[in-house]
């Protein structure tokens, strides 16, 4: 299959990494061709008015007037969304906005993780100062630091009980696919969709849960942990997703401009047959999305969290004649029930209140009992 690529909407903010400007700024910006670009290849026609308006002081902001999900990279800021995540120097976690809350989610084997943070909790405080008033990027610059360095931060878990944590910042490089609690319940967090990578991740996690876990049988549920997947590359969800299905199931419907369509079905290949649970929230964006909308419609995992982001849609992004990127929609995704979930999102079959959906020792109890439920 061609690959396009495509993220997700909600902007994470990673302890390790360097910030990315809001706006493009500065001169140098290629207009002409980004608006060219926009006019022949976007998924809808943008107005005339629209595109003479863009300018590099404020391109963020026209882009998003034209297209919410358009994106404008200079060169030297633009990740590709199918690299994957490179090694970091850092506390290992993720700050998760949410809210008047802002959350850390450890990766697994990472610093925190080896710290003990085992689940996401809320940060109150780093090195004894209260973070209230703080912005984002002055958090974030305060939890970075080389690694063999310490950072003390204090934490409020999901169910309120508050500790402190000292945390060695390290080396590390997160997996594709995370096994929250090795040999439980068959838990496998992704957080992206990569490229040629999240797919093998995932069979080779469900392989070494089959091979090690003591009592586990076919007939138990694997949990996949949505509720932080913003997107990544919607031709690997859609990969995964045929995991599940059988040869010739419809996976999704791509819409371009002008009524051009086209249909994806299931390959033959690997099929895994153990009932499938997935645990879905605000944060499951994009691609991730798509995947629970697709194994939903053929009854075959049931969906348990919140209402998913609502953004049903592919970007693509093209490489301008400078070297700067320029991300835009270009296909509309319609799942096997022909629904366009854009603006509406993705509803669980079993709804959790947030304080359940943020305790995985709280939401898993009533995953289980839902795939039973059926």
């Amino acid at each position: 299959m061609t690959r396009r690529r495509t993220r997700g909407v909600r902007t994470l903010a990673f302890l390790t990494a360097c910030a990315f400007a809001l706006t493009a700024g500065g001169a140098g910006v290629p207009l002409d061709e980004i608006r060219q670009v926009l006019r022949e290849q976007a998924l809808t026609a943008p107005a005339e008015s629209r595109l003479r308006d863009l300018d590099a002081a404020n391109l963020a902001i026209g882009l998003q007037a034209i297209d919410p999900a358009a994106r404008y990279f200079p060169r030297a800021l633009y990740r590709s969304p199918n690299q994957g995540r490179d090694a970091m120097s850092g506390i290992g976690a993720e700050l998760l906005p949410s809210g008047d809350d802002l959350w850390l989610l450890p990766f697994q084997g990472g610093a925190a993780a080896t710290a003990g943070l085992t689940d996401r909790a809320r940060l109150r405080t780093i090195d004894g100062r209260s973070i209230a008033g703080l912005s984002l990027d002055e958090i974030a610059q305060r939890l970075r630091g080389p690694a063999g360095t310490r950072v003390v931060v204090g934490i409020e878990d999901a169910a309120g009980g508050a500790r402190r944590l000292t945390i060695e910042r390290r080396s590390f490089r997160p997996l594709d696919v995370e096994l929250v609690q090795p040999g439980a319940h068959r838990i496998l967090r992704v957080r992206e969709f990569v490229a040629g990578l999240t797919r093998p991740a995932l069979l080779a996690t469900v392989d070494f849960i089959e091979n090690t876990g003591a009592g586990q049988s076919e007939q138990d549920p694997i949990i996949l942990d949505l509720r932080d997947a913003t997107g990544g590359d919607l031709f690997e969800a859609l990969d995964i997703a045929a995991l599940f299905l059988p040869e010739g199931a419809q996976l999704a419907t791509l819409a371009a401009r002008g009524g051009v369509t086209k249909t994806i079905r299931a390959p033959a290949g690997t099929d895994l047959e153990q009932p499938l649970i997935l645990l879905i929230g605000p944060g499951t964006a994009s691609a991730a999305e798509i995947l629970a909308g697709i194994l939903r419609d053929h009854g075959r995992a049931r969906l348990v969290g919140q209402t998913t982001y609502g953004k049903c849609d592919s970007q693509t992004d093209v490489r301008l004649s400078d070297g700067s990127v320029l991300r835009f929609t270009n296909r509309a995704v319609r799942l096997p029930s022909g629904e366009h979930c854009s603006g509406v999102g993705i509803a669980p079959d079993l709804a959790v209140d947030t304080a359940t959906l943020n305790d995985l020792s709280r939401l898993v109890p009533r995953a289980i009992g839902a795939i039973h439920e059926r």
